[in-house]
């Protein structure tokens, strides 16, 4: 019965051990999928003077083509940093877009408190 016992416990105890070390140790949970309608910002403007709106269209792109990381501000406030897919600049994709509504549809992520999207795709919208 030994001989049978012990390696079945060793195997359950490796398997709890994988299941809790997955949890502890940031084993990557797929990010969810979000669709939301707001307006691209350059970062620098936004956080520190709450620049955003059509007076600032041109500066805003103009900051985002030069490499000002570019955000995402929410209809309902939230500010998210937006990613590509791969680790490239975005603003490429988002030329042309600061300050004018779009929709955005990507993956949500987090980390340390910093939330941002993975663009999967980003259109202008008409404003209401």
């Amino acid at each position: 019965m030994k001989r049978v016992a012990f390696p079945l416990a060793y195997a359950l105890v490796a398997a709890l051990a994988l299941l809790v070390g997955a949890r502890v140790f940031g084993a990557e949970e797929k990010p969810p999928k979000v669709t939301l309608t707001g307006t691209v910002v350059d970062t620098h403007c936004y956080v520190t003077h709450g620049i955003h709106d059509a007076s600032h269209t041109a500066c805003s792109n103009a900051c985002i083509a030069r490499g000002v990381p570019a955000g995402f501000l929410a209809e309902d406030g939230k500010l998210y940093m937006l990613f590509g897919e791969k680790p490239f600049s975005v603003k490429d994709t988002v030329a042309d877009l600061a300050d004018v509504p779009v929709r955005l549809t990507g993956l949500l992520v987090e980390l340390g408190g910093v939330k941002g999207i993975q663009i999967q795709s980003i259109e202008r919208i008409e404003r209401k």
